[in-house]
């Protein structure tokens, strides 16, 4: 099992704390710089917005084969919420890829979805008196 912790910065952004844990897997350090790469293309412009992601990647079935990789990405953002997206296949880098263009566009969902939620106030209402 490797389990790898990094935080990766983006240019002029605040810092993004990365972990990718491997289950069952071996992960050379040429695939694992791969992954990072690939969750900075996907989440680098949401830097400032991110304050955590977490992958996981699980072989659920050992060496038999088949589609059992996983792929599980946790994103927690600064202002509280969290993003979850799961996929899997037979290839650690194509789940990866996947899972990753999902998870770039379900933040972007996300921070556009509570920037556009309107901002209520309370309005005065004159009373006025109706004559009859």
């Amino acid at each position: 099992m490797l389990q790898k912790q990094q935080n990766f910065t983006i240019t002029g952004r605040k810092h993004m704390k990365t972990t990718i844990k491997a289950h069952h897997l071996r992960l050379d350090q040429k695939t694992n710089s791969a992954m990072e790469r690939r969750l900075r293309f996907a989440l680098g412009r949401f830097g400032a917005s991110i304050n955590e992601v977490t992958v996981r990647l699980t072989d659920l079935n050992g060496p038999k084969g088949g589609i059992d990789k996983e792929c599980l990405i946790v994103v927690k953002l600064r202002k509280g919420g969290k993003v979850i997206v799961q996929g899997s296949g037979k290839d650690c880098t194509a789940t990866l890829n996947y899972c990753a263009d999902r998870i770039g566009r379900a933040v972007e969902r996300e921070l556009s979805r509570n920037r556009k939620a309107p901002i209520r106030r309370m309005r005065r209402v004159k009373k006025t008196e109706k004559h009859l």
